[in-house]
């Protein structure tokens, strides 16, 4: 009699152990992905998944279970891997999801349909297809999540800490000469003590504003913030040559607006005669002290408010007057000319409109010094022309960048007009990511990336009897909201309009300077030498890549 052979613990073929079944392809996808730069990779998460779905089970009953609970499960790890926003947070944000209209929730699904991609993996599963029978797919899938592991060869940082606190042409920074330039990849902890000193040197910052002399010519100052426009906006619609920055007498070519949002972007300029406090510091209760509209009301300046929308998306409008502490009652706009709908379907009104009807109110005005702070969203994602007008919003974003840029010059001519004197001050609250990059889809601003945070903000001086001549003087320096808050600080000590031209170099020569560090709820983005690097509550640090 034949004897029966012994029954295995784990009655699975051999070829069982080294087959995931369709996960095979789940990890051959992720793992093109990561290599491709378009998603991360967290090892021990995906080692732990590996493993579960290798493990040989007794039953088909068994495996079917597993298969039922890898599902969701392999979605979530999916999701964890990609850039895209916790999911906490996108549950905290599907109230204000709810209010896009149908047209623009449409726009943003199609911005995810990339056809190059999908082409990729078509290609790539037809390649596994043949191999699965011939190969160990698991063995290549295991040398290819190692792989993750290997640090890519990173530039070399040059400054450390003091990039972020000294002018570029300076070898110390207010702190020592601190050289970490042998790192070549910083360690968690260097970068997590870079940020904590950031912090604690910038809750040292302030700018204090003088009474003007009474022999001083009186003159307004009017701020004019933009939402969603940077310099690398400008650049991919070929608008950074457009004759608008020409009139300007200074502009910051370095600027960091550390938001990529509009709400916290509103709070930190209207805070700017402090320094950079991190984010959730701007829903405290405000220092009096570091409200920039508040110190000019202080000194005789008459705080006034518009706006081309209603302000009631996001509270921004509850932002501007709590936390910003501009507590003027908005002109109102409905009289002005509709223009565009916005994403949530109320009115955007037409920027020369509202800002000529704000100038006609002024000229009427008995005030000798005005404070105007403007907040105009005609630039902002999912804006459609009124009436019905075809092309989804990144499509229309140029032709409506260029009516904004038209309508500012047009109301710089007004005031020039007018022989009143003004200083006005052009400053977007952040960049509308036209292009993105690798790390974000077009148009998403979750992560608060460089290419999103540097924006450009220019100067003018209007009503001096003699012109300045030549190109704008570029603030080369990084820089932040207490450089703009100081430059107007001392303008009101050393009016422009008292040596006519100004020396418009006296007055920047010695701006505060501020490096890049940008962030939102859940992001921090840092720039550490020539490299940049982001860190969120639930991941280390890790480089971010802002190529295209």
């Amino acid at each position: 009699m034949l004897e029966r052979p012994p029954r295995r613990l784990w009655p699975l073929a051999r070829s069982e152990f080294v087959t995931m079944g369709v996960w095979d392809f789940y990890f051959i996808a992720k793992l093109f992905l990561y290599f491709a730069g378009l998603i991360g990779f967290h090892f021990l998460a995906n080692l732990a998944f590996v493993v579960c779905m290798m493990a040989p089970l007794r039953t088909t009953r068994h495996e079917r279970v597993r298969q039922l609970i890898a599902f969701p499960v392999g979605v979530a790890l999916f999701y964890y891997d990609t850039w895209f926003p916790p999911f906490g947070r996108l549950i905290s944000q599907l109230s204000a999801i709810e209010e896009f209209d149908a047209n623009y929730l449409v726009e943003l699904v199609g911005r995810f349909f990339n056809p190059w991609i999908v082409v990729a993996l078509g290609l790539l599963y037809g390649i596994y297809f043949m191999a699965r029978r011939r190969l160990r797919i698991v063995t290549f899938i295991m040398l290819g999540m190692l792989a993750t592991l290997v640090p890519v060869t990173a530039r070399s940082p040059v400054g450390g800490i003091s990039d972020l606190f000294s002018r570029s042409n300076r070898a110390k920074n207010d702190l020592g000469d601190i050289d970490l330039r042998s790192a070549a990849v910083p360690k968690d902890s260097d970068l997590a003590s870079v940020l904590s000193t950031f912090y604690q040197y910038e809750n040292g910052r302030s700018v204090t504003f003088s009474t003007p002399l009474p022999s001083d010519p009186p003159f307004d100052i009017l701020i004019l913030q933009v939402c969603s426009l940077s310099w690398d906006d400008l650049d991919f619609e070929k608008e950074r040559s457009n004759p608008f920055f020409d009139r300007f007498n200074i502009v910051f070519s370095n600027f960091n607006s550390a938001a990529s949002y509009s709400g916290p972007a509103v709070i930190r300029l209207l805070r700017s005669s402090a320094g950079h406090q991190k984010h959730h510091d701007l829903y405290d209760p405000p220092d009096l002290s570091a409200q920039t509209f508040e110190n000019l009301r202080k000194i005789g300046y008459d705080p006034q408010l518009a706006m081309n929308h209603d302000g009631r998306y996001g509270n921004l409008l509850v932002d501007i007057r709590e936390r910003g502490g501009m507590k003027s009652i908005p002109l109102s706009n409905k009289t002005a000319t509709p223009y565009l709908q916005s994403f949530d379907g109320t009115p955007v009104y037409d920027d020369l409109s509202v800002l000529s009807k704000w100038w006609e109110q002024r000229l009427k005005s008995s005030s000798e010094r005005v404070a105007l702070f403007y907040n105009t969203v005609s630039l902002h994602d999912g804006n459609r022309y009124a009436g019905g007008a075809p092309g989804r919003s990144l499509e229309t974003y140029r032709p409506r960048l260029r009516k904004l840029l038209s309508d500012m010059d047009k109301f710089f001519a007004q005031i020039e007009e007018s022989g009143r004197r003004a200083v006005i001050v052009f400053i977007p609250e952040h960049g509308a990511s036209i292009r993105g990059d690798k790390m974000q889809i077009a148009g998403m601003r979750e992560i608060p990336s460089p290419r999103i945070g540097h924006v450009p903000v220019g100067v003018k001086v209007i009503g001096l009897k003699k012109t300045i001549d030549g190109k704008p003087l570029l603030v080369p320096d990084p820089s932040s909201y207490l450089a703009v808050s100081k430059l107007l600080s001392e303008f009101i000590r050393r009016s422009p309009y008292v040596v006519d031209p100004p020396e418009l170099d006296e007055y920047v020569r010695d701006l505060p300077v501020t490096g890049f560090v940008s962030e939102n709820a859940d992001l921090v983005v840092m720039r550490y030498g020539r490299q940049y690097f982001m860190h969120s509550k639930d991941t280390a640090w890790v480089e971010y890549d802002p190529t295209p």
